[in-house]
């Protein structure tokens, strides 16, 4: 029943007294809505649908009203999704998909009521900044944060009212850059004292209306034709290590087999990036192929497997 009706209900049913109070429907409503709310409670717990959506982040509690984000710092989750009233911890990278998954995971739990941020943010993509700006100024009608300094901080997968909710639900306790797990526990326990009832506005949201908002992704099945070695016109690649090193070696030649361009390094990224950097690859199905021997060349260096272009890695003898 819609709590405007029920108001009415018992307006009616008993009387206001002489100096115009109703103090016994006044007391009865609250009641009713305890139960509610103790009901919404226990609803949840049945739901083993929660988390909404995967992510990176442990469950604690998930009765607990506290959510905190540890930005890009591992070493805290561990300690902290011990503490008591802890519901989940989670790491955030990005302004947009991490920080959705964020929202979705909370407004799907009517008992977090808190979201501590903490840790390091991520000098990239300022997903910290992010969240301080979404409830210090909200989004646009773009559904972007409005001065969210981040690369493409728009939360275009959710709706309004999903934001507006957790907006709503959530209050936010920033403490961004801090990583001292002492100020954290005491901020953790202020929070706890304040003992916020569970959101009664959540009215128990189903987790399949939370799942249909998540964007949807055309499956594909893997595999695929590998395009011959000599299909490329700027030419083909040697991959050699050196363990003793820990060096990986690209030789770089011409179709005619003349020798073209040497380069040396310890990173797969940096190598490939040269690579194309420099337009020696002018396939993409070329240039994920080099990708994936790099890997395995940097792989085998860092475990002390034998490296062998177009080979599986294999143990040393």
């Amino acid at each position: 029943m819609p709590i405007k009706k029920l108001m009415h209900l018992l307006a009616n049913l008993f009387p206001n007294t002489d100096s115009g109070d109703n103090p016994m429907a006044v007391k009865i409503f609250h009641r009713m809505n305890v139960v509610k709310d103790f009901f919404v409670s226990k609803k949840f717990k049945k739901n083993k649908g929660w988390p909404a959506v995967q992510g990176n982040y442990v469950v604690g509690n998930p009765n607990g009203q506290i959510a905190v984000c540890t930005l890009t710092t591992d070493t805290l989750i561990k300690q902290i999704v011990q503490w008591d009233n802890i519901a989940i911890v989670g790491k955030v990278y990005t302004p947009n998909l991490g920080i959705e998954k964020i929202i979705l995971n909370i407004v799907s739990n009517p008992n977090i009521r808190f979201l501590v941020l903490c840790g390091k943010d991520s000098p990239v993509f300022h997903a910290g900044q992010a969240l301080q700006s979404l409830f210090q100024y909200g989004i646009d009608k773009e559904k972007r944060i409005i001065n969210a300094i981040g690369h493409y901080p728009v939360l275009r997968n959710l709706s309004v009212e999903k934001i507006n909710q957790f907006l709503e639900q959530i209050e936010l306790a920033n403490c961004l850059e801090e990583k001292n797990i002492e100020i954290l526990h005491q901020k953790m326990l202020e929070l706890h004292k304040m003992n916020k009832q569970p959101f009664s506005k959540n009215n128990g949201t189903e987790f399949t209306e939370i799942i249909s908002e998540q964007a949807e992704f055309s499956m594909l099945k893997p595999g695929g034709k590998r395009i011959p070695l000599d299909y490329d016109h700027k030419g083909f690649f040697v991959i050699t290590t050196d363990p003793e090193k820990k060096q990986i070696t690209v030789k770089h030649y011409f179709k005619d087999n003349k020798p073209g361009y040497l380069i040396q390094g310890h990173s797969a990224e940096a190598i490939l990036l040269s690579l194309l950097q420099n337009e020696l690859v002018s396939q993409l199905s070329h240039a994920g192929y080099l990708g994936a021997e790099l890997s395995k060349a940097e792989t085998a260096l860092k475990l002390n497997l034998k490296y062998e272009q177009d080979q599986s890695l294999k143990k040393t003898n």
